[in-house]
């Protein structure tokens, strides 16, 4: 097995400290993502599920790059 670079040991460093007791899957995630861009769209505040939405998009660069698709999608359609 190879050794980690500094790097991984940094980024798997920030993934432990950014990990909670109850973290949401890609699935959940992509279920929310709607809501999530359209209350923050319309600068609407964000409810408990919408936050494990945001700290899942923190972790997880597949749901963030669809995420932001979808977000274009929005801004583009208004």
């Amino acid at each position: 097995m190879n050794p980690l670079s500094p790097q991984q040991v940094r980024d798997l460093a920030r993934f432990v400290a950014l990990t909670r007791d109850r973290e949401l899957n890609c699935s959940e995630c992509r279920d929310a993502a709607g809501e999530l861009a359209e209350r923050r769209l319309a600068g609407l505040p964000l409810d408990t599920t919408l936050e494990r939405v945001e700290h899942h998009l923190q972790l997880c660069p597949e749901c963030t790059e669809e995420f932001r698709a979808l977000e274009r999608v929005l801004r583009e359609s208004t």
